[in-house]
């Protein structure tokens, strides 16, 4: 029966295995969840005959392998080729691979995609939607794709299991390839952090056992849901604390703002769930002086905030208030002139270890929401002036 002594087990395997992280290249250079400058020009690199691995075709065609596809003639693979991640052309087929590691989708974002390469003439198109586990488009993504041709034609690929499974193929093509295995080791690695993945055989076969002894593995089930449960509980509190400062600081909150709803906790809920077509996460209040402007705290898998202009990054508005994104150290984002990452930058879609340590504290949680009410105190004193 699952008991603090289980717990304490748990935590005392997980010193036993624990090994320090290795030097890895690709983390010193980028970020991990890099979506475009690590792993689409990697996995581009990869699978393209051209690439600098010098393999020519061999890792492509493993890929296309992988997920039952096929080309015809020689192919030409690009990355961020009209904003579409990976695209491999062959005769008359395009491959889009859509590469989403934590950001969410764009407006209609496949459906564009699709109507590019039919307007290149490519009759024979194949979508593959490449995830950390696998889960599928919103369907805002592929409003104008026919139910027919996303059954047949739309492959859902996840790291955790798809791209990690085809890396440790190529560092077996690479045996005799000392710099691209170290590479392919290294990326490996990668994916491993990002998927949660246990490598250390030792370390999974005592924790299976543990599962298997008296009846710990049926109450799995309860774990998991309680886990959930805990989830939804600290990151309801953290909008709380966010509605509580930006109402006490800037005023009242617009209605679409999560802790405004009926049921916000139903919200928080379908969002830690990954329930399809979940919406955002935010809150938002108006920002004096300025047409159509807001402040805006919003959730897309990290929490993210600043201004939002809802007329888009046309107007004078925008325009005005982007001017003072390096006085700040801002990021400008689409309709964001000015925008931030709340510190720290945890991703509540992939949560570690250190980041659920840090939410179990109700003073991490307070001092999380402070951070963002402080910074956009800074924001407005500044356009103030």
């Amino acid at each position: 029966m699952i008991n603090e002594q289980f717990f304490n087990y748990v935590k005392l395997l997980d010193k036993q295995y624990f090994r320090k992280p290795q030097y890895n290249l690709f983390r010193v250079l980028r970020s991990e969840s890099d979506e475009v400058r690590l792993h689409s020009r990697f996995l581009g690199d990869l699978l393209n005959p051209k690439g600098g691995h010098q393999h020519g075709d061999r890792l492509l065609q493993l890929f296309l392998q992988k997920f039952d596809l096929s080309i015809t003639t020689d192919a030409l693979v690009d990355v961020e080729y009209k904003n579409i991640d990976i695209l491999i052309r062959s005769g008359d087929t395009a491959i889009i691979v859509e590469n989403k590691i934590y950001a969410g989708d764009q407006n209609e974002q496949l459906s564009r995609y699709y109507e590019v390469m039919i307007s290149e003439g490519f009759r024979n198109i194949e979508i593959i939607y490449l995830t950390l586990t696998g889960y599928p488009p919103s369907d805002d993504s592929t409003a104008n794709l026919t139910k027919e041709f996303l059954d047949e034609h739309l492959t859902l690929a996840s790291y955790e299991q798809d791209i990690y499974e085809l890396i440790h193929r190529y560092i077996e093509v690479s045996a005799t390839d000392a710099p691209l295995r170290e590479a392919l080791i290294q990326y490996s690695d990668i994916i491993s952090k990002l998927t949660h993945k246990l490598e250390n055989k030792e370390h999974m076969e005592e924790l299976k056992q543990l599962l298997k002894t008296s009846d710990n593995l049926a109450a799995i089930p309860n774990v998991l849901a309680a886990y959930n449960e805990v989830l939804v509980d600290y990151q309801l509190d953290i909008w709380e604390r966010i509605d509580k400062g930006i109402s006490s600081e800037f005023g009242d909150l617009l209605e679409e703002s999560v802790t405004k709803q009926p049921a916000p906790r139903k919200l928080i809920k379908s969002y830690v769930e990954n329930r399809r077509n979940s919406k955002y996460l935010n809150i938002s209040t108006p920002l004096d002086g300025f047409k159509n402007t807001s402040l805006l705290v919003e959730q897309d898998h990290h929490i993210y905030f600043g201004v939002y202009c809802s007329d888009g990054n046309t107007t004078d508005s925008f325009s005005q208030i982007k001017s003072f994104s390096s006085d700040l150290k801002a990021e400008v984002w689409d309709s964001m002139p000015l925008g931030f990452y709340a510190e720290p930058q945890i991703n509540f879609k992939n949560l570690s270890s250190d980041d659920l340590a840090y939410l179990s504290s109700e003073n991490n949680r307070q001092a999380y929401a402070d951070f963002i009410i402080a910074k956009l105190q800074d924001v407005v004193s500044l356009l103030n002036q």
